[in-house]
């Protein structure tokens, strides 16, 4: 019962077109609605603030939240702990994600985006050759294309696979053999900035292949 009275709710907020941020009714208002008791009405509403769609707080209604990270995290964390989802798996996952948003990052970004690429990409040099430095300046460099893209779905989505990506970060880099491989990895996280920055779409889409093809060279 309770989860056909979380389906309600659901088609509830699509009918009414509540946005992240309004309220729905109470819980004694869905209880009237619904024609279903309290605890059956807490125990969906407590389900869809499991799965990320609503939040509730104590003597407040439940209000609509917006695109959430947490549920694709989670499934792609599940993924890896069950061994049903791989490291390379996951790069290339990662691989047709960011050919689409560094073409969006380029024709969308703002001014906001292009200071935190610049802040980013301005400390990367200093942090070549050591890998628990340069891993958060990598996920934090994907996480800011992400965000530059404009688009809500497919940033939750990237920014989602966030805590994989820093693990996956650095895991490549501990791979890193020598010099060389360190100058490519910071030469294809600039050269992809600078793409993004100038707004040249099919560049960025260029230096992400680049920026991938030497990440799946370490694995190999």
């Amino acid at each position: 019962m309770s989860d056909q009275v979380a389906d309600h709710i659901v088609r509830y907020i699509a009918e009414h077109r509540l946005e992240p941020g309004q309220s729905l009714p109470s819980e004694g208002e869905l209880t009237r609605i619904l024609g279903v008791s309290r605890p059956t009405v807490r125990e969906a509403t407590n389900a869809l603030v499991g799965r990320g769609l609503i939040a509730v707080s104590s003597g407040k209604t439940p209000i609509v939240l917006g695109l959430s990270k947490a549920p694709f995290s989670n499934l792609v964390r599940h993924g890896l702990a069950t061994q049903q989802v791989t490291p390379t798996q996951i790069l290339e996952v990662r691989h047709s994600l960011e050919l689409q948003a560094a073409a969006l990052a380029a024709l969308h970004r703002s001014e906001t985006d292009i200071e935190c690429l610049n802040l980013i990409t301005a400390q990367m040099p200093a942090a070549v050759g050591d890998v628990e430095k340069f891993s958060p300046l990598d996920a934090a460099f994907h996480e800011a294309i992400a965000r530059a893209t404009q688009n809500v779905l497919l940033s939750a989505i990237i920014m989602g696979l966030g805590e994989i990506t820093f693990e996956s970060a650095r895991s490549g880099l501990a791979r890193a053999r020598d010099q060389a491989e360190w100058d490519i990895v910071l030469s294809t996280h600039l050269e992809l900035a600078e793409a993004i920055i100038k707004g040249n779409a099919a560049l960025a889409r260029k230096r992400v292949d680049a920026h991938f093809k030497a990440a799946f060279g370490r694995y190999t």
